[in-house]
This record gives C-alpha cells, structure tokens and sequence, in this order.
C-alpha cells in the first residue's frame, strides 16, 4: 500500500526504515529515508508515519519486556 503519494513509497519501504537501526524512529528522518532524502509535500502521509511509529515502538517495548 502506498503511503505517499506526492514522493512514492509503500508501507513495505517505511517497515524496512523502521527496522533499520541507522535511521531515527521520527516521522522527518523516516520520511527522508522512504523518499531518497525528499521533504514532505502536502503532510497527508505524516500521521500514517506517526502511527506506524507509534506502532512499532509500542511492540519493541511489549518484545523487550518478555
């Protein structure tokens, strides 16, 4: 599914980013890494990133706990 529209890239492209230890868990280095480096257009994206953000550092934490 894509996530952007204005600079094209898919779920599939911000689940790498969110697992790749070199790149910042926020929403502007994630896009930046999903985007080749490009800046947000019209920010419709960015609460798609934000919850996947959220989602993400939700199970690291269920995962480090057991």
């Amino acid at each position: 599914m894509y996530i952007c529209m204005c600079n094209p890239f898919t779920d599939k492209d911000l689940d790498s980013a969110l697992h790749d230890e070199k790149v910042r868990n926020k929403a502007s280095h994630l896009y930046k890494a999903c985007s080749g480096g490009e800046n947000p257009n019209c920010g419709n994206c960015i609460c798609e990133i934000n919850e996947r953000i959220d989602a993400h550092n939700h199970s690291t934490l269920l995962m480090a706990a057991e």
